[in-house]
């Protein structure tokens, strides 16, 4: 299969989807490269190449993006959690859970362009089938801010 690209967003963010590369998601930032493999996360300087950080043991750790600021990275995995990584100090990440009952599948989350908040999408099966939403929550602490219900349509799914 092909490399396919996220086109909202401040930062390049490219799918590869040839499941022969370990690099299965990753972000283009004008200090960093950020590579995701399912399992593990990898930040390197973008125009040196050294490696700044690496962090594995995740599970279905697929998506992300970067504020744009370029101090945090969010990354979501396919399942009840987005992790929040200092790019400033790569100390250990802030793990979030989605609220109860729900779960992201196949989807991206995305800064706001001021980067005050980050909307992680998220799905519930119910009564015969899935409704999506989007979670609206603050950077400053993580907060759920808000939850709208939104078509799948508008769901931001991975661009296969």
């Amino acid at each position: 299969m092909s490399k396919r690209a996220i086109k909202q967003g401040k930062w390049q963010r490219i799918f590869d989807f040839d499941f022969g590369n370990r690099d299965f998601f990753t972000i283009a930032t004008d200090r960093y490269k950020i590579v995701m493999s399912g399992g593990s996360v990898s930040v390197s300087d973008s125009r040196t190449g050294e490696q700044l950080f690496q962090k594995g043991g995740f599970h279905y750790l697929y998506t992300g993006d970067v504020s744009p600021d370029e101090n945090v990275l969010a990354a979501l995995e396919n399942g009840k959690h987005f992790y929040i990584f200092s790019l400033q100090n790569f100390g250990a990440p802030r793990r979030v859970t989605l609220p109860r009952g729900y779960e992201s599948i196949d989807g991206y989350p995305s800064f706001s362009a001021d980067g005050d908040e980050l909307m992680v999408p998220a799905s519930i099966y119910r009564a015969g089938e899935y409704h999506y939403f989007l979670c609206k929550y603050d950077t400053a602490a993580y907060h759920l801010l808000s939850m709208e219900e939104i078509g799948d349509d508008e769901f931001p799914f991975w661009p296969v």
